[in-house]
């Protein structure tokens, strides 16, 4: 993977919907109180993936191929997370468009994994209570 992706995953704002309020995840930061406490007190997990269905491979795509891998995304959560929310991947710099997506709970890693690979994605995301967020490379 070049330093460039690199770099460009790890400036993204993944903004997180809870409660009518959003949250940034960092890359390295700790993860935010509001969503740390979702984890433990609703999802009633350790940790959460998040996933976005958008431009596989890191290469932009069109809306409808982004929105048919969207639909299946959120299908694979609403059967197999024990609880998920709203997310949208942002650039800070404005230079690639937002990419929705879902943080879910209650899935194991290797699944998660196997779902953000069918999907194209070049990673994925891990928010932890207790520990910083990740990066969760793919490639």
């Amino acid at each position: 993977m070049s330093d460039d992706l690199r770099a460009a995953f790890e400036a993204t704002n993944y903004r997180v919907f809870l409660d009518g309020d959003s949250h940034v995840l960092r890359i390295g930061a700790p993860c935010p109180p509001a969503v740390a406490d979702w984890l433990s007190q609703r999802a009633c997990a350790r940790r959460a993936w998040l996933i976005t269905a958008y431009n596989p491979n890191a290469e932009q795509t069109d809306d409808a191929s982004n929105h048919a891998r969207d639909a299946l995304l959120r299908d694979w959560a609403d059967r197999r997370a024990t609880a998920w929310l709203e997310t949208v991947n942002e650039d800070p710099h404005g230079d690639w468009p937002d990419e929705p997506g879902v943080l879910i709970a209650g899935v194991e890693e290797g699944e998660a994994r196997a779902m953000a690979h069918r999907l194209g994605q070049a990673a994925l995301v891990q928010v932890a209570m207790n520990e910083p967020t990740a990066l969760v490379w793919l490639l």
